[in-house]
């Protein structure tokens, strides 16, 4: 290397080493990471940074290692933060230890909606459709379930089965505006193919 280098470089470090002398904590102690974690679990959640809320999370996992509750909300965190492929691991993490957990499987199908790039695969309404029969309220699940028939244009298996989700429903819950719009634009859909 030559001297100008030798130069440059010996620059760069004393700048880097003020840089931290005045943006660092060099005099901070040294803090153990159980008293580090015991601060975080102190501390109300809402004052909390989405790492330190993980770090909490976590700790709760190592705590409770048959429970889903805990994973299932790291998988909503790191979802929330657009970690997709973690979020995925750890919603299928909580499915590993409870695999009839309705919030995991529908956060499973919506991460796998996001890597799919917002399409509802047939993976992702299967998990949708598990969802749906283990909690019939869960109408979202129950509806994005026939996406894919309705994508290939299977509009009658579809629309079979949105009646169903929609069954239990009372008459005048608002959500039966959303079956109302899909039959109407089924139906469309059958006259124009009849058309043709």
């Amino acid at each position: 290397m030559s001297r100008s280098t030798y130069i440059w470089l010996g620059l760069a470090l004393v700048l880097a080493g003020v840089a931290y002398l005045f943006n660092g904590r060099p005099l901070l102690p040294d803090q153990p990471y159980a008293a580090r974690e015991a601060e975080i679990a102190a501390r109300p959640a809402e004052d909390l940074s989405p790492g330190e809320m993980l770090a909490r999370l976590q700790k709760a996992a190592r705590e409770r290692p048959d429970e889903a509750e805990p994973q299932y909300y790291i998988g909503v965190l790191l979802r929330a933060q657009g970690r997709t492929d973690d979020a995925l691991r750890a919603f299928q993490s909580a499915l590993r230890r409870n695999p009839e957990h309705v919030p995991a499987l529908i956060g499973l199908a919506d991460a796998v909606v996001t890597r799919d790039g917002g399409i509802v695969t047939d993976p992702a309404a299967r998990l949708y459709d598990r969802a749906w029969r283990l909690d019939n309220s869960e109408v979202r699940a129950g509806i994005l379930a026939a996406m894919p028939a309705y994508e290939a244009g299977d509009l009658q298996a579809a629309q079979a089965h949105w009646e169903k989700v929609f069954a239990d429903l009372p008459a005048d819950d608002p959500r039966r505006a959303m079956l109302n719009a899909m039959r109407a634009e089924a139906d469309a859909a059958r006259a124009a193919e009849d058309a043709e």
